[in-house]
C-alpha cells in the first residue's frame, strides 16, 4: 500500500491590466505610456477610443507605478482640469 499523493496548490499571481477604463467614453482603452529621458521620467495618459490625452512629470511622478498615474488622471479629470 501507497501514501494518497498530496496535491499541489498553486498560488495564482495576479498582475496589474495593461489597459484601464476610460473615465469619459467608458470603454477598456486607456493605455499609460512611460518616457524616461535621462534621470527624468514622464508619463502620457491616452484613451484610443476618444482621444482624451493628459501628459505628467515632474517630481510627483517620478517613483509612481503606471496605476498610480492612472488614479491620477482620473481624478483629474473628474475635478474638470482635463475636458
Amino acid at each position: 500500500m501507497g501514501r494518497k499523493r498530496r496535491r499541489v496548490i498553486r498560488r495564482v499571481r495576479r498582475t496589474l491590466p495593461k489597459f484601464f477604463r476610460c473615465p469619459r467614453c467608458g470603454s477598456d482603452s486607456v493605455r499609460v505610456i512611460r518616457k524616461e529621458e535621462g534621470e527624468s521620467i514622464s508619463y502620457t495618459v491616452v484613451c484610443g477610443a476618444c482621444g482624451l490625452r493628459m501628459e505628467l512629470s515632474g517630481e510627483a511622478v517620478q517613483r509612481k507605478e503606471p496605476i498610480d498615474v492612472y488614479n491620477m488622471f482620473v481624478d483629474a479629470f473628474y475635478r474638470g482640469d482635463i475636458k
